[in-house]
């Protein structure tokens, strides 16, 4: 699926993902920045990814895991920091919440810093769901 906004693309095309680029836009978050690109690697071959790019540089990033009936758990959002500030992101989460493959599903994540973005965005904080379990 690609959709063009303004002039930035907006995409899950396994195909257009530049490994390299995700790094460096990890690089720039503060619970990713030290991630290896191995597990980087990982993390993007058994997600579906979304992209954003702007004059064929991906400026944006975010992934999915889904059991593509019940719940989808969004994951690792991001745009360059260039590029902030422009409502990226939440075009981003739109395209997201919009996708054929995970409309009808639960969106769920979790934040720790961006909890009145996604507010914004139409994301409801579950009193049930206030603390989270790790295991590792």
């Amino acid at each position: 699926m690609e959709i063009y906004r303004d002039e930035y693309l907006f995409t899950d095309d396994d195909k257009k993902k530049n490994l390299n680029e995700v790094c460096n836009l990890l690089g720039q978050s503060h619970w990713a920045k030290n991630r290896p690109l191995g597990v980087i690697e990982k993390t993007i071959e058994t997600s579906l990814c979304f992209s954003i790019y702007h004059n064929d540089v991906q400026i944006g990033f975010a992934r999915v895991v889904s059991d593509y009936a019940v719940y989808s758990m969004i994951l690792d959002v991001i745009i360059d920091e260039k590029y902030r500030g422009q409502g990226l992101a939440t075009k981003l989460i739109d395209f997201i919440n919009n996708h054929p493959r995970l409309k009808g599903t639960n969106k769920v994540l979790w934040t720790k810093n961006a909890k009145d973005f996604y507010l914004k965005c139409g994301f409801n904080e579950e009193d049930c769901c206030t603390f989270m379990f790790n295991r590792t």
